[in-house]
């Protein structure tokens, strides 16, 4: 297994230092939560452009309408 070709960090349980000396971590839940966290905000962001567009969207054509009884007024 991987963990046992580097070394415990001293003084953490979930640390190992690998063989360039980069310390990696062990915490195999704190890494789903983060993986799970980081698919979470994706989709939210991904949610907030797409309101962002069709908020344009909508705008662009509440003009058009404004437009059209404007000119249907003044005839």
């Amino acid at each position: 297994m991987m963990k046992k070709q580097m070394k415990r960090v001293e003084g953490y349980s979930d640390l190992y230092r690998n063989e360039q000396g980069a310390i990696v971590s062990g915490d195999r839940q704190g890494y789903e939560a983060y993986v799970r966290k980081r698919a979470a905000s994706k989709k939210k962001d991904r949610k907030v452009a797409s309101l962002e567009e069709e908020l344009i969207s909508t705008k662009k054509e509440l003009e058009e309408l404004k437009e059209l009884v404007k000119h249907f007024l003044n005839k």
